[in-house]
């Protein structure tokens, strides 16, 4: 259920990839470096596009016809494809990417992809263990899902940590769906592990082509969806626990990185270097070295979840 489409998503990335870097280099699809960049010349986007291409092909092969969740899903990880390739080449101001994000967020909302309960933290001493969202499960799906589209974006800072982060977590939601008997569910997050660890080949440090906002914000936007669409709906009290554990590491990165700007009295989306990536650079780590930690904080995260969900 979980390793054959995340090793045929492996493959087809793996081969896709090389592809994809050929045509971003003919196209000037490139990023060039800037202040904070990690890299000092030149590199060719077109990950996210295989990483993309994998996911759907492998996804399409294992569960069709697809499920309404995945349709919609489809449907929405192409629009935001789309934006985000424009975002790399032309590089858009920060709201026309964060309507994509709400819009791509409410489309699935309307093909079911909903988070309808959540774990109440404070049961025991107010309220009922379970909150039923009602009328809040649209603002609250569709704002999940852009902070945590616009986190892993936002943690696409250095080579391969995106890629490995997503794959990571995406191996956790996929074992949790197993164990929950949602097959479907299982299939498609482990299709897209295989496809972040395809990719990662050529993205881990020193990288030969980046995935871009194409493919971090279609990791994130994947994650965050798969994370309600049925993967860890279960026992009550790990509803809402699991999925911020899974993508913890991106969800304190982004709020910490919020916070941070806005008490320097700077807009949330300012470029600095506030990012938990940028702080373990300036410690003096080095890029693997960084990378190589923030793995292993989300490694042990997602033990951590994955224990909770057992246990």
């Amino acid at each position: 259920m979980v390793v054959l489409p995340l090793l045929a998503a492996l493959a087809l990335a793996l081969l896709l990839t090389p592809v994809a870097r050929r045509l971003a280099i003919r196209t000037g699809l490139l990023d060039h470096p800037v202040e904070r960049s990690s890299h000092v010349t030149p590199t060719p986007f077109g990950g996210g596009h295989a990483i993309f291409a994998a996911f759907w092909a492998t996804t399409a092969a294992f569960t069709w016809p697809l499920e309404r969740p995945l349709v919609g899903l489809l449907i929405g990880s192409t629009i935001l494809l789309i934006v985000s390739t424009v975002d790399d080449k032309i590089k858009l101001p920060p709201l026309p990417r964060l309507a994509a994000q709400l819009g791509v967020g409410l489309i699935v909302y309307l093909f079911g992809v909903r988070v309808e309960q959540i774990t109440n933290p404070l049961h025991g001493f107010l309220g009922p263990e379970i909150v039923v969202m009602g009328m809040w499960s649209l603002p609250v799906t569709v704002l999940w899902i852009a902070f945590v589209t616009n986190a892993l974006n936002w943690l696409d800072g250095l080579d391969g940590l995106a890629g490995g982060v997503s794959a990571i977590a995406a191996i956790t939601l996929a074992l949790v769906a197993a164990v929950a008997g949602r097959a479907e569910v299982a299939v498609a997050v482990a299709a897209l592990a295989g496809a972040a660890l395809g990719f990662l080949r050529y993205n881990f440090p020193p990288a030969s082509i980046f995935m871009g906002d194409a493919g971090a914000m279609f990791l994130g936007f994947m994650l965050a969806s798969m994370s309600v669409v049925g993967a860890v709906k279960g026992p009550a009290a790990v509803v809402l626990v699991v999925p911020l554990l899974v993508l913890g590491l991106p969800i304190y990165d982004s709020a910490s990185t919020i916070l941070s700007r806005l008490m320097k009295g700077q807009m949330p989306y300012y470029p600095d270097r506030a990012h938990l990536h940028h702080r373990l650079r300036d410690s003096g780590l080095s890029v693997r070295e960084t990378v190589l930690f923030m793995y292993a904080i989300t490694a042990l995260l997602c033990s951590i979840a994955l224990g909770v969900w057992l246990r």
